[in-house]
């Protein structure tokens, strides 16, 4: 999550270094027992970040200014995602969540509002359709991953508790688009296989990613013919 949140503040000028007058490169402009001032001047814009508690809340104001162009654009472009992370990073305070549940909440959403939509309509763009669970429709989901042979190997970076797997585990055959070509098959969950090492021998890019954001990393084998 730290390195997700740094890559997702370049160009604020923050500094990597550690200190007490710092969370994550933010200074500390002001601090009392209820409220935290955090500050990110930069050529671009300024931003703050103002953490208020009361007795039983905690309040999170972000305010941020336009000093040159283009601020404004690459602000937009992140608010998405800020308005996701904010509130998913209190939940996580307030309460007992398990393991990797705010990393994959941000990594689907993001995939859902932008990524898959972009990536399906790409040409060649590998595309794994399986049927809907609850609605019985076709659902298209971008993939990354390896045809040897007659089977197709990838890795879900989030197992189970990816949509299309949970589809795969209602109805097993699916469609799958390779280089503009539609092929049925029937996929296949590898519990046992180690997912890890499989990366390693499927394509460098979509593995680094899987590798990074993944939490429950699950091999599938689709059969095709």
């Amino acid at each position: 999550m730290r390195g997700f949140l740094r890559a997702g503040w370049l160009g604020l000028g923050l500094t990597t270094r550690l200190s007490p007058d710092r969370v994550l490169g933010w200074a500390i402009a002001s601090a009392t027992p209820d409220r935290v001032v955090l500050e990110a001047p930069s050529p671009l814009l300024t931003t703050r970040n103002i953490v208020h508690l009361d007795a039983d809340r905690v309040y999170w104001t972000t305010e941020v200014t336009y000093d040159r162009f283009p601020a404004r654009q690459l602000w937009a472009v992140a608010v998405p995602i800020h308005e996701l992370v904010i509130p998913a990073r209190l939940r996580h305070a307030a309460g007992p969540a398990r393991p990797g549940d705010l990393q994959h909440r941000i990594v689907t959403t993001f995939q859902r509002r932008l990524g898959n939509p972009v990536l399906s309509r790409l040409p060649g763009q590998t595309l794994l359709e399986t049927t809907g669970r609850s609605s019985g429709l076709p659902r298209r989901t971008p993939i990354g991953g390896r045809r040897v042979g007659q089977e197709f190997w990838l890795v879900s970076e989030f197992g189970e508790r990816s949509q299309y797997v949970r589809n795969i585990q209602a109805d097993p055959r699916v469609r799958l688009r390779l280089h503009g070509r539609w092929l049925r098959g029937v996929a296949r969950l590898l519990p046992d296989d180690d997912a890890r090492a499989r990366l390693k021998s499927l394509p460098r890019l979509n593995s680094t990613a899987v590798r990074a954001f993944g939490t429950d990393l699950l091999t599938i084998r689709i059969d095709l013919g």
